[in-house]
């Protein structure tokens, strides 16, 4: 099964190279790995360029993460999508073990795994915090998704900030799509002071918005 690998990337220096190294390292061989910069004033464009052929850069002016997910949707002619932010990390056998996972199941639209949260923040953690591993299935980097799933369920939603993780994981809960679920870590998320949800203000707008459209969705059936 052909993987086709999106990565958007906006002013991501800091972690880029580390995170493209962990997809490169992947086992199982990936079919492209498309990188949408998303009009990155940093290095970044530096650093991608180093890499040579073995990335598909394209480049756009900044419209946010949900639009360049749908960019790199756009061109990846995989089978299967995988799609990684530019500050996390991935076990080099995520791969192989969601592609058997789906090969074994052919009735399901994806495949899901455990996250490890590596915290970076020099503040300590609240002890409410719960950053064990897990199954956190909107951090679309833990998933391996069948490229007719976006023809069923629709692309990310562009209007509702950078909940458009959450957004997806509750359109897919309300059209009941089976997912296989792996027991391995398939994201490693690295969780530190460059973070978008570190605003929380905005955070938790943007989640209103998420649960907002899904009350709408809801109300029409």
């Amino acid at each position: 099964m052909k993987v086709s690998v999106i990565i958007p990337v906006y002013n991501g220096s800091k972690y880029l190279a580390a995170t493209l190294e962990s997809v490169l390292a992947q086992t199982y061989a990936l079919h492209e790995i498309i990188v949408i910069d998303d009009g990155s004033t940093d290095s970044s464009p530096e650093i991608l360029q180093s890499y040579g052929n073995r990335l598909r850069v394209i480049r756009q002016p900044n419209q946010g993460v949900a639009v360049a997910r749908n960019a790199g949707l756009k061109h990846a002619s995989g089978d299967l999508i995988s799609l990684i932010d530019q500050d996390d990390l991935w076990p080099a056998d995520r791969t192989r073990v969601m592609v058997e996972a789906l090969q074994g199941a052919p009735d399901a639209q994806l495949a899901a795994g455990l996250v490890d949260i590596l915290y970076e923040r020099s503040r300590p953690p609240s002890p409410l915090d719960n950053f064990g591993v897990g199954l956190r299935e909107f951090y679309v980097g833990s998933l391996c998704i069948r490229r007719g799933l976006f023809d069923l369920l629709g692309i990310f939603h562009t209007g509702i900030g950078y909940a458009d993780d959450v957004d997806f994981m509750m359109r897919r809960r309300e059209a009941k799509v089976k997912t296989v679920y792996v027991d391995k870590i398939t994201l490693r998320y690295r969780l530190h002071e460059g973070n978008t949800s570190q605003n929380r203000v905005a955070t938790n707008s943007h989640l209103m918005s998420a649960l907002r459209e899904s009350l709408k969705r809801r109300r029409k059936k």
